[in-house]
């Protein structure tokens, strides 16, 4: 509960400085915008470990190949980072770059997931 609050809190302390600097410097707000971003990232990041652990569990207690567990932490990072540059230029006015970001995004992953498709299909075949 206190780590939403830290990253609210950053949240908050970034746009309103961003808000102040914007009326004089507006590419110095963008920046202070990226800046902060990222901060909030890295807060975020910081949970990871955990989440991994418990991917792990799942795919052990599920008798699923754990190799598996690279390619779908690859897919889920690409959606993120994905999202966050896309919602970078969207900030910046630059709708159509974001619209192709995504786009490119999700080519990435489906390529990313084609091992684990192959893997799945491969399992209902030997089920039936």
């Amino acid at each position: 509960m206190t780590e939403i609050l830290k990253i609210i809190a950053v949240a908050l302390i970034t746009v309103f400085a961003s808000m102040l600097v914007k009326q004089t410097k507006p590419e110095i707000a963008m920046l202070i915008a990226i800046a902060g971003s990222i901060l909030i990232i890295i807060m975020a990041v910081n949970n990871v470990s955990s989440v991994i652990t418990s991917f792990y569990k799942i795919f052990q207690k599920t008798g699923v190949e754990t190799s598996l567990l690279l390619p779908l932490l690859k897919i889920i990072a690409i959606g993120y980072i994905t999202e966050f540059g896309a919602n970078i230029c969207v900030d910046a006015g630059a709708n159509s770059i974001a619209d192709k970001i995504l786009f490119c995004g999700k080519i990435i992953i489906l390529m990313v997931a084609l091992p684990i498709i192959t893997t799945v299909i491969d399992m209902v075949v030997t089920l039936l």
